[in-house]
């Protein structure tokens, strides 16, 4: 089966502008998701995640500001089309889960009323038509007495069951892409498995890819097939989730696997922490963004960015000693 490409990001740079001042916060990043992905996108807080994503969707602060790039939905050029048009895609074609379910949610709206808004713009049905749809929508997403639960207000939900009402949201038009932005940040273990077997099974049922940003790769193992590292506004490392997991070209990567607890066996590991903290994006290293913490690094590490390596058809890397043993 061919692959099609549903979205295609190439060079993006984003750039925050703050008085004199500019975060680099996406510094030229490309990357691809075809039909059926899931895509990790694995790194630090302030490794840019979020910012490329919301760039994607252009539902930027307004004073960020896409410098460069292309940005390619189906075949549309995002980064051409009104704020009309994009208003046609966001939320009906792409679609986007938020960090925070307590803040993404209006605690002066009952639940019901935040889906019913969604579909009665996107899908054109009357409020009492997408009553019925919410229903069944907050039904798929395991919420239990959907039809007593619509009328609830979202500080009588559990930070589970928000989540799962801004998953029931984000799937109410049935998107082709959605972007899932730590879905399970402040979710205890087994909520956290439940939600990411839920946009598993959600993903097979709609048949749509996903982006799920993350700074776990432990999260990331078993739902995603292909993982893009980020670090400092770039792609460390991309390919196919064994590719990442067990062949790993580069040291920040091998850092993070470092940083996973292990629970296998009965051999205490002690974690390795990654030394030092990630550069400023106001004043971007000329050289790897990683080079000052990692314990590879050469000189010319500090004042050359290094080009990607290509390892396989899927496999790539950003780093001058990706044929070294990790």
């Amino acid at each position: 089966m061919k692959e099609e490409k549903l979205l295609k990001v190439e060079n993006l740079k984003t750039t925050f502008y703050n008085k004199d001042k500019r975060i680099q916060a996406v510094r030229g990043v490309s990357f691809q998701v075809n039909t059926g992905d899931i895509l990790g996108i694995v790194g630090e807080s302030g490794s840019g995640k979020s910012v490329l994503m919301r760039s994607v969707m252009k539902i930027l602060q307004e004073n960020a500001k896409i410098d460069s790039g292309e940005i390619n939905f189906e075949g549309k050029d995002i980064l051409k089309l009104s704020p009309k048009e994009m208003r046609k895609i966001n939320g009906k074609e792409m679609a986007m889960i938020f960090q925070d379910p307590m803040t993404a949610l209006n605690p002066l709206k009952k639940v019901g009323d935040h889906i019913v808004e969604i579909l009665v713009r996107h899908k054109g049905v009357s409020k009492k038509e997408a009553r019925e749809l919410a229903v069944g929508l907050l039904k798929d997403v395991g919420i239990p007495m959907p039809e007593k639960r619509i009328n609830q207000y979202p500080h009588e939900f559990s930070g589970g069951m928000r989540q799962r009402v801004l998953i029931a949201m984000a799937l109410a038009c049935k998107p082709k892409l959605l972007i899932a932005d730590e879905p399970t940040t402040a979710l205890d273990v087994t909520i956290q498995a439940q939600i990411l077997e839920l946009l598993k099974a959600l993903k097979e049922d709609n048949d749509m890819s996903i982006i799920l940003i993350t700074h776990d790769l432990g999260v990331v193992a078993n739902i995603c097939n292909r993982i893009a590292v980020m670090y400092g506004g770039l792609i460390m490392e991309e390919g196919l989730t064994e590719e990442i997991f067990y062949e790993t070209k580069h040291p920040y990567t091998k850092a993070l696997l470092n940083s996973i607890p292990k629970v296998e066996g009965e051999e205490k590991i002690r974690l390795k922490p990654i030394q030092g903290s990630a550069p400023s994006l106001l004043n971007p290293p000329k050289g790897c963004p990683f080079a000052e913490r990692c314990q590879y690094a050469e000189e010319r590490c500090f004042n050359e960015m290094p080009s990607y390596k290509e390892h396989s058809k899927t496999h790539r890397s950003m780093c001058f000693l990706s044929e070294k043993n990790l």
